[in-house]
């Protein structure tokens, strides 16, 4: 039974390995059932073979399937009998990994159970004794995981949230989180706890191992380096030390090839790279340097001498139609003659008086200017009155007054 199984999975092995040959060009109805038969073999359970049935029923394997099928029922039914017999634990977990689809694998494994429940209830204790012993976030964990359904798995869930209330849980949280800020919060919280000397360590050995790192990539000074330092240590002291010398890496990569593309030629993209060793244009620069050399190598012909083209012929004058030719020539153009100069300009004649003028008498000339007559002294005064004047003048001489 063993040999005709094998030769089976050989032949269905074979038809698979024909039809994977065969993919180049459409699948005829005689791969798609190769692919079939095979896929029924290597599953080798009755449902598989009963699905192959269905569709490929006249086949050539329709009969090796139905044969196959009954050989599986009995040796299901043989496994079934022994596992009852032995009547172990190990018996029916052996026929569930064989004859899973088995009608009796529903019963073999509630037999199954049956059986390993006074080990599993055993196990199950020894385990909580253990994490009791322990008492630690950890060890509750374990035995949660293990017995989630136990029976000291409500005790465990309860004494593991009194657990995480305390200083032990922050450390856990701490610890989980492996950073320079948790460890740092944690002693913040608990200065005095008993696991603040090793948050102290670690902040240690983070520290060593951060400024390692920063020396490293400061050695080296190339933007993959301080990548690499920011993703190994992104809490990390230097980190923002790092974030701005990549920023300045790149500006001054971008700045040199920018420089190099103007020059654009050998010497300028060797200088590049030469100074960006981490540049992100070096490949394009090194294509673009065999694109030149390539050029120097193969230069392009020189171009054909630049003719003038000749000059085209005169049109040929315009043939008469046929009903033009009796009519006589058209007349020549007038000739162009100039416009008349214009006319001297000359003073207009002086206006001869009109007829009814000649009897009227000339115009009166103007009254002559009369000047105004002078003006007319005044009156001399009175004699007394011219006395008494030069008197007072005489006075005023003495006194000395000029007036």
């Amino acid at each position: 039974m063993t040999t005709k199984l094998w030769r089976l999975k050989m032949f269905a092995a074979a038809s698979v390995a024909a039809l994977l040959a065969a993919c180049a060009t459409a699948p005829t109805p005689e791969d798609v059932e190769a692919l079939a038969w095979g896929s029924a073999t290597s599953q080798d359970r009755p449902e598989a073979y009963e699905t192959y049935l269905n569709v490929h029923g006249q086949s050539l394997h329709a009969e090796a399937a139905r044969q196959r099928i009954a050989e599986l029922m009995v040796l299901e039914r043989e496994a079934w009998g022994r596992a009852r017999q032995v009547n172990t634990e190990a018996a029916y977990e052996d026929y569930l990994r064989q004859f899973g689809w088995g009608a009796n694998a529903q019963e073999a494994d509630q037999r199954r159970a049956v059986l390993a429940a006074p080990r599993l209830a055993a196990q199950e204790r020894a385990d909580w004794a253990e994490a009791a012993r322990v008492d630690r976030i950890e060890a509750y964990e374990g035995f949660l995981n293990a017995w989630p359904n136990g029976a000291n798995s409500e005790e465990a869930r309860s004494r593991l949230d009194y657990l995480w209330n305390t200083d032990e849980g922050a450390w856990v949280r701490a610890q989980r989180l492996d950073s320079v800020g948790g460890y740092a919060d944690f002693l913040r919280a608990y200065p005095r706890s008993p696991f603040a000397a090793d948050a102290r360590r670690r902040l240690d050995e983070y520290r060593r191992q951060d400024d390692w790192a920063w020396d490293s990539a400061r050695r080296r000074d190339e933007v993959r380096e301080y990548e690499r330092y920011i993703h190994d240590f992104p809490a990390g002291y230097h980190r923002d030390d790092a974030e701005r010398r990549v920023y300045q890496l790149r500006a001054d990569d971008r700045n040199a090839w920018d420089r190099a593309v103007r020059r654009d030629t050998i010497d300028g993209y060797d200088y590049y790279l030469a100074t960006q060793r981490d540049g992100e244009f070096r490949d394009r620069a090194q294509r673009r340097i065999r694109t030149l050399r390539e050029a120097q190598a193969n230069p392009p012909p020189p171009p054909p001498p630049v003719t003038q083209p000749p000059a085209p012929p005169p049109p040929p004058p315009p043939r008469p139609r046929p009903r033009d030719q009796d009519q006589p020539p058209p007349a020549p153009p007038p000739p162009v003659v100039s416009p008349p100069a214009p006319p001297p300009v000359t003073q207009p004649p002086t206006p001869r008086p009109r007829p009814r003028d000649q009897d009227q008498p000339p115009p009166a000339p103007p009254p002559p200017v009369v000047s105004p007559p002078p003006p007319v002294p005044p009156p001399p005064p009175p004699a007394d009155q011219q006395t008494d004047q030069r008197g007072d003048a005489d006075s005023d001489r003495e006194r000395g007054d000029p007036n």
